[in-house]
Order: C-alpha cells, then structure tokens, then sequence
C-alpha cells in the first residue's frame, strides 16, 4: 500500500511538473507572439511618422517657393514707391503679389504621434532617441510657426490701418485687372477709374513705404524661419528613414 502511495505522489508529482513547464512554455509563446506583434506596431509607427514627415518637408518646400513670391513682390513695390512719381496700380499689383495667402503658416502633421500618444502605445517605441527627437522636433516647429504668426499678425494690423486703398493701387487692380466686370457695372467702374489717382500722392509715399519695408523685411525673416523648421524635418527625416528601413 505504501508503494502504491508513493508511486501515486511521484506520478502527482511529475504531473504538477509537466503541467507547469506546459504552462511556463505557453506563456513564453505568448510573450514572444506578443512582442513579435509590438516590435511590428513599432516599425509601423515609424514608417507612418516617416510619412507624415515627408508631407511636412513638402509643405515646407511649397511655403518657401510661396514666400519667395511674396518677398519679390515686395521688392517691386519698394521699387516703385522709391520712384519720384510712384503709380498707384504698379504698386497695387506688386503689394497683391507680397500679400498672397499671406496668413498662411506651417502646421506639422502630428497625427501617428498624437494616435501613439492618445493610444498609450508610446511605450513600444523602444528607441528612446526617437521619442526625445519627436519631442524636440514638434516643439521647435511649433514655435517657429507661432513666431510666423505673431509677425504676419503685425503685418496685418499695419495694413489695416491704412485709411486710403485708393493711393494704394489695390483697388484699381482688384476692379480692373483681377475680376473684370464680376464685382461692379460698367457705371461705377468708369467713375472709379475716373476718381482713381494715377500716381501715390507725396503725403501718402511715406505711409506706404514704412508698411511695404516691414513686409519686405518680415519675408526675409519667415525664410530664416523656414529654412529652421526645414532643418528639423531633414534631422528627424534621416532618423525615421533608417528605423523604417531597419530590419532589425
């Protein structure tokens, strides 16, 4: 009876063993598969960050080529409004060049890293480079845009000050040259151009020369910005290029 006892507890025994190394076996399986599946959410992620990425060098690109046509635009009216006798609709359309989408800034495309972060997935980014770069990199672009911002916001209360449109010019291009006979009748347009000073009077000259130099002048700044902002793409570009086409 004793040996059939403890054959019984040493077969228990060797049960409970077998059960457990299956049990030990199975969960290794598992975290294994489940970090199979984590470290390829993570090359995912970095080749969705390295999309979103490459959308912002575009646009960075499209806004400078943007701001170089509004800084030429500028300059040919700084060089008209220089001229003794300025003329009003030379100048007008050189100021609507300089003003095109003037409001217009950078906005990076945050949205892989705010799903990473709103999903509480950030932890399977196990390169902590990539992070700190990420945060680094959202940060400064952020503040050079909000100091794109803050300029054009300058730029605009200037021009919005400005009390005489028709010394300007802008309106003799808007109602002649851009839309035609879409806005007025062929009546008003004739008084306007009738009304319509040909030339920028010498009172006037100096108030649109202050404000056409500090957009010239805010153009050059925003390309400074620009080219910043362009910099941080390239840094973090390089940096995801290498983890997405990792097969590490």
């Amino acid at each position: 009876m004793e040996n059939k006892t403890g054959k019984y507890f040493k077969y228990a025994i060797g049960e409970i063993i077998l059960v457990v190394i299956g049990i030990l076996i199975a969960l290794q399986i598992n975290n294994w598969n489940e970090d199979r599946k984590s470290r390829a959410q993570e090359q995912n992620y970095y080749c969705l960050l390295l999309e979103n990425i490459q959308q912002d060098k575009q646009q960075v690109l499209q806004l400078k080529a943007l701001n170089e046509e509004r800084r030429n635009g500028s300059h040919e009216a700084i060089l008209e409004i220089q001229k003794e006798k300025p003329k009003a609709e030379v100048f007008g359309k050189s100021w609507i060049n300089a003003l095109q989408r003037v409001t217009t800034s950078f906005k990076p495309n945050n949205a892989t890293y705010s799903d990473i972060k709103s999903s509480g997935n950030l932890s399977i980014i196990q390169d902590k480079a990539i992070t700190g770069a990420l945060n680094t990199y959202y940060t400064n672009v952020a503040g050079y845009a909000e100091t794109i911002i803050k300029n054009t916001d300058f730029i605009m209360d200037r021009i919005k000050s400005l009390d005489n449109w028709f010394e300007t010019g802008v309106h003799q291009v808007n109602i002649f040259s851009r839309y035609n006979k879409e806005i007025f009748t062929e009546a008003i347009r004739k008084r306007i151009k009738e009304d319509s000073p040909e030339y920028i009077s010498e009172s006037y000259k100096p108030i649109l020369y202050d404000a056409i130099l500090i957009t010239g002048t805010d153009y050059g700044r925003r390309q400074q910005l620009l080219e910043l902002i362009e910099n941080e793409v390239d840094i973090l570009q390089q940096l995801l290029e290498k983890k997405c086409n990792s097969n590490d």
